[in-house]
């Protein structure tokens, strides 16, 4: 099976052909076994990653010793898009659930393309914020339907039913 182009990949659809190719310009191979740790929560999150082949986990700790699978994912997709946006600490782990071949992009130079004006930083940029912005809603919504849900259930149902649906739900 070929690898996916970067025009196949939806945070990059919108560039332009020399838009992807001063992208391009950047990656660096890199591989992962499964069980591999490619991101760690709370750790520094220096690279974007995109996955071209393979299927990644995301898990998150919920309580100190339990972390939650919040999603699956497979190629072609994009991981450590947070950490273009803000300080690069990791809001996540990602584990490669099977072998996994990616392209990173190191926040760093694609930082400075963004500082330079790049379009096509600009571009994915945009991109990456319009994912995180479905989500959040996703998330608030949520939030409200859980809250009302506590709200309505007898006092003895505890905060662990409020936690369960929000990591269930958050990336479904």
């Amino acid at each position: 099976m070929e690898e996916p182009r970067l025009e196949e990949i939806p945070t990059f659809r919108k560039l332009s052909p020399a838009e992807r190719a001063e992208l391009e310009e950047l990656l660096t191979p890199a591989h992962f076994d499964a069980g591999e740790s490619i991101i760690e929560e709370g750790g520094a999150e220096e690279f974007f990653f995109i996955i071209t082949v393979g299927t990644v986990e995301v898990y998150k700790t919920i309580i100190p010793g339990r972390a939650q699978r919040l999603a699956r994912m497979s190629a072609p997709t994009v991981i450590g898009e947070v950490g273009l946006l803000t300080e690069p600490k990791a809001i996540a782990s990602v584990v490669a659930r099977t072998p996994v071949e990616a392209h990173a992009i190191g926040r760093g130079e694609f930082l400075a393309l963004l500082e330079g004006g790049s379009l096509a930083a600009s571009k994915v940029v945009h991109e990456v914020g319009k994912t995180l912005a479905v989500r959040m809603h996703h998330t608030d919504r949520v939030v409200s339907e859980v809250i009302e849900e506590i709200e309505n259930r007898p006092e003895d149902v505890d905060y662990e039913v409020f936690r369960d649906h929000m990591v269930n739900s958050f990336y479904s």
